[in-house]
């Protein structure tokens, strides 16, 4: 179970950063991460830089600034895809319904067990080539199969002759990973609560006052 605070941190980071060679101060990721609801003071801030480093989401930076050195943090490839799934995981909107990958997983969890050929048949539009979107198709569930095998595998029985391929666990909206690397957003689904002292309190909140 992750800490409260690095789902908060990976959402600010989320929004403010891009790159890996953007420098971060633990102050900007308090700032940044705290609004209406949360108030991620420094302190908190540097303690979820240190998590990040563990998890190889972050690391730390030593830059000189005349005759001292100012400490900084930058995410890693693996950190800004952490932090990616972190706000798909808190999207409203969810994925792009649109894409093949999400109709393709749509139908997977639907059916349970599919083929390529099968997929196609179902997802393909009229005027489209047929042939490649099958292709498409057996690329992405092998690669759902080689990526996340805890989710999707290959059945030891074909079907006329084709590979079939099983969910043994709906991940949710969001289709599997289908390159190596990738963090799927039900990584984050188990955190611990926001403790109450962190929590911004509202006028009149626990004051006792009688309501007007």
């Amino acid at each position: 179970m992750w800490q409260w605070y690095l789902v908060p941190a990976l959402l600010a980071l989320e929004r403010n950063v891009t790159s890996t060679r953007r420098q971060i101060t633990t102050a900007e990721l308090a700032a940044w991460a705290t609004d209406g609801r949360i108030d991620f003071v420094a302190s908190i801030a540097e303690m979820a830089f240190q998590s990040l480093q563990r998890q190889g989401y972050a690391q730390e930076v030593r830059v000189r600034t005349h005759a001292r050195f100012a400490r900084k943090w930058r995410l890693t490839t693996k950190g800004l895809q952490a932090a990616q799934a972190a706000a798909q995981a808190q999207s409203s909107t969810g994925p792009d319904v649109r894409a093949l990958s999400t109709r393709l997983w749509n139908l997977l969890r639907i059916r349970r067990r599919l083929t390529a050929l099968d997929a196609a048949q179902t997802l393909a539009d009229a005027g489209d080539d047929f042939s490649a979107d099958t292709r498409r198709i057996a690329t992405l569930l092998a690669a759902w199969a080689k990526h996340a095998p805890e989710a999707v595998v290959v059945s030891q029985k074909r079907e006329a002759g084709c590979l079939r391929y099983v969910l043994i666990k709906d991940l949710g909206r969001w289709p599997p990973p289908a390159r190596a690397g990738l963090i799927h957003p039900t990584a984050f689904d188990k955190t611990m609560p926001i403790p109450a002292r962190y929590l911004v309190k509202r006028a009149g909140a626990d004051t006792g006052a009688a309501p007007q």
